[in-house]
């Protein structure tokens, strides 16, 4: 299969003129920079993948400000060296250009960490030793994974490639938590999932903090049957801007995926969010939502919703919604007769956008107190 695009620029004999795509110049890797893997299927891979990334520049992206980018020093390379014939099979399969091609390619050539990972039956996988760069697969046979990825990082690019099978179920969180960022030190992440037919797929998305934080998500839809429930979670303090896409491409009717983000923006923070919503000719009976709910809690915080709906297909049921909005009044009011002082009230007003995101993590396992990382990220802002 080829690349995914993130849009189709092509609907019938009709074609899109795509713009210059504007670039920057920084520091790049280049040959000498490649370091082999040990493991042939793996290098050769990657090596064929070097001559793409050697064409393109490093893109410039107006609204999220992305201007500049630091790449650590490439000492060693460490990734999914275990890849087998089976795993190069599938991640040829799930090519995608994600937030921008270049970083894709480079978490691919370049990473210093990674995982690949064939899942049967029922576990739950915490993964948070990354290192800037990582490129990672996972491929779920049967039964149900719960993943868990926690990207604390000042730089990050990073890939993660699912493929889940039919029937099988995933649960994945993933939590971005940039700290000591600067705008040459972003946080990307580029995730891409194909799910098959009957399979069934939750995402919750954290992302917090760091001067840039950028997100991109996509869901190829290849089977009738399968069911998605992604909820993408926010919250922005001081100059954060934080860049998410959303893309659920339907290649199977008969299907459901339901995109629903929604947080918290404070002081000067910024939110970008694309949503995109594609059902392909031939889907009928898909079903496909996307929504977006921003609170406010600065007269400087900015939203920018971009929500796309693309039909090609009759029989199908799609929707988007978006809003943004300070504290609701009459709620803080009714608080407040109750005897909550006003701060306290919006603290709590806050606090439960987070509660079901917590609550979901801390039932994963008790013993792990995963939801004391969105705790935390709360408490450290809000009190």
């Amino acid at each position: 299969m080829l690349m995914e695009k993130t849009l189709r620029l092509q609907h019938g004999s009709m074609k899109a003129i795509v713009p210059p795509r504007k670039t920057v110049e920084i520091k790049d890797y280049s040959i000498e920079n490649f370091k082999p893997s040990g493991n042939n299927l793996l290098d050769e891979w990657r090596i064929k993948r070097l001559s793409e990334y050697a064409t393109l520049q490093f893109p410039y992206w107006k609204r999220t400000g992305l201007k500049r980018l630091l790449l650590p020093n490439i000492s060693h390379y460490k990734g999914p060296e275990n890849l087998d014939e089976l795993g190069i099979k599938v991640i040829d399969s799930l090519d995608f250009e994600g937030s921008d091609r270049k970083f894709v390619l480079l978490a691919d050539i370049f990473s210093l960490s990674g995982r690949y990972f064939v899942h049967s039956g029922v576990k739950t996988l915490i993964l948070e030793d990354f290192d800037s760069i990582d490129n990672s697969l996972v491929i779920v046979e049967n039964g149900t994974l719960n993943l868990v990825r926690i990207v604390k990082r000042a730089l990050f690019v990073g890939n993660l490639r699912i493929l889940l099978k039919p029937g099988a179920e995933l649960k994945l969180y993933n939590l971005y938590i940039g700290r000591g960022m600067d705008e040459s030190s972003p946080l990307i992440s580029n995730v891409f999932v194909e799910a098959q037919e009957g399979s069934k797929l939750l995402v919750r998305d954290f992302y917090f903090g760091g001067t840039i934080n950028a997100g991109y998500f996509g869901l190829r839809i290849n089977g009738e049957n399968a069911h998605s429930d992604i909820r993408p979670y926010y919250l922005g303090v001081g100059r954060n801007v934080i860049d998410i896409l959303y893309l659920v491409r339907f290649y199977a009717g008969n299907s459901y995926s339901n995109v629903d983000a929604k947080g918290v923006l404070m002081d000067t923070s910024k939110l970008i969010f694309r949503g995109i919503m594609d059902i392909t000719s031939g889907c009928k009976e898909a079903e496909a939502h996307q929504s977006n709910h921003a609170l406010l809690l600065s007269e400087r915080a900015k939203v920018e919703a971009i929500p796309s709906l693309m039909v090609d297909e009759h029989e199908v049921v799609a929707s988007h919604a978006a809003s943004s909005a300070p504290v609701d009044e009459q709620t803080v009011f009714y608080l407040m007769s109750r005897g909550i002082p006003k701060d306290e009230a919006i603290r709590m007003i806050v606090k439960g956008i987070f509660e079901t995101l917590k609550d979901e993590l801390n039932n994963l396992d008790e013993s792990l107190k995963l939801g004391g990382l969105i705790e935390d990220a709360l408490g450290s802002v809000v009190g």
